[in-house]
């Protein structure tokens, strides 16, 4: 049971860390990923693009067109990283705009067949059309409360960890 309580205490000072970390710091740390992504996929392609032009082992473009992609990809990586970020909520905040109009149009055929919860389904696809526009309009601000959101949950379930570990210590478990 010792190892039991020393892991326990492990993951709640480790999900609370965690959290404020997230909470603070949000999205630097994620353009700081995002660099170093991208100085590994600049590595890559230049192996690519080297085994390319100075070993001449592939015939094919496969590796030319791959050390490009990496070579270009790594370079927006690393030098405009917010805007490689703020491209990923926007292209959730898409999926959620065409998913809402799906779901407007199964309101519609509940309603047309007599469903009585058809506002419910019209309150979430409104929902799920403002969040989708949201994530469209403020990709940045929408990443910063995503991470304070997850920051503090993740702060949340250390303190949930540590009154578990109390009360199973208090009762002899």
């Amino acid at each position: 049971m010792k190892e039991t309580k020393t892991e326990a205490i492990s993951s709640a000072i480790l999900c609370i860390l965690s959290g404020l970390v997230l909470c603070i710091f949000n999205v630097s740390i994620l353009t700081t990923i995002t660099r170093v992504i991208g100085c590994i996929f600049l590595v890559i392609a230049i192996l690519f693009l080297y085994t390319y032009f100075k070993k001449r082992n592939s015939t094919t473009l496969t590796t030319l067109v791959l050390g490009i992609f990496l070579l270009s990809v790594g370079l927006y990586m690393s030098f405009e990283p917010k805007k490689f970020i703020s491209i990923l909520p926007m292209l959730v905040g898409i999926l959620l705009i065409i998913n809402s109009l799906s779901h407007f149009q199964k309101v519609l055929l509940l309603k047309d067949n007599g469903f009585e919860q058809w506002k419910v389904n019209l309150a979430g696809a409104i929902f799920i059309l403002v969040v989708g526009i949201v994530l469209l309009m403020k990709p940045i601000q929408s990443l910063d409360f995503i991470f304070s959101l997850t920051g503090f949950f993740l702060v949340l379930n250390g303190i949930l960890i540590f009154l578990d570990q109390y009360f199973i210590q208090k009762t002899n478990l």
